[in-house]
């Protein structure tokens, strides 16, 4: 057997040291990670902001794809859809501050757009693409999903799984159904 074989399952400290820091992604359930983001009027927003009065819908976008920006202008025009779920929608571009702002101003939308110039909160939430997350108002994940061309069938289950999370009862977890 030659020796580089032998050793081929082998990995070197440099390999060991990255795996250290490579952070699994979220899984249901688990709280989502707190951030502190610029928001596109200048003010600065955190998940913790709405921690126990709404629950959270957070889209991660890519303000230099056209795409992306069409997805955000029909969350907007979707928006009274998650309000009237007692959420509030989030949308986190990646990027430089100038493209984020032009973007912002494009698009008036009526949900705050954050700014994520360094990359922490897409590091935190492990995202590589356009994602949208789904959290009740006590920051446990509910939803999580990569967004593709099934931009409407998302949106369809982040709002019926708002409308789950609103009959639930936090203290129990069990559902509490309303009486007809």
């Amino acid at each position: 057997m030659r020796n580089d074989e032998a050793h081929k399952d082998d990995i070197t400290i440099e390999e060991e040291a990255m795996a250290q820091y490579v952070r699994p992604g979220l899984a249901l359930g688990h709280t989502v990670p707190d951030f502190r983001l610029q928001s596109a009027d200048g003010g600065v927003v955190s998940p913790m902001d709405y921690k126990e009065r709404k629950n959270l819908v957070i889209i991660f976008f890519n303000p230099c794809d056209s795409d992306n920006l069409e997805m955000i202008a029909e969350v907007g025009r979707r928006y009274p859809e998650f309000t009237e779920e007692n959420a509030e929608v989030l949308g986190i571009a990646a990027g430089p501050i100038n493209v984020f702002s032009e973007c912002a101003k494009a698009l008036h939308s009526p949900f705050p757009l954050l700014a994520d110039v360094r990359d922490e909160a897409r590091c935190a939430y492990c995202v590589a693409g356009p994602m949208i997350f789904v959290a009740d108002r006590y920051g446990e994940l509910k939803m999580q999903s990569a967004i593709g061309d099934n931009l409407d069938v998302l949106l369809d289950e982040a709002v019926s799984t708002l409308e789950l999370v609103e009959i639930e009862c936090p203290e129990c977890g069990v559902s509490t159904w309303p009486v007809e």
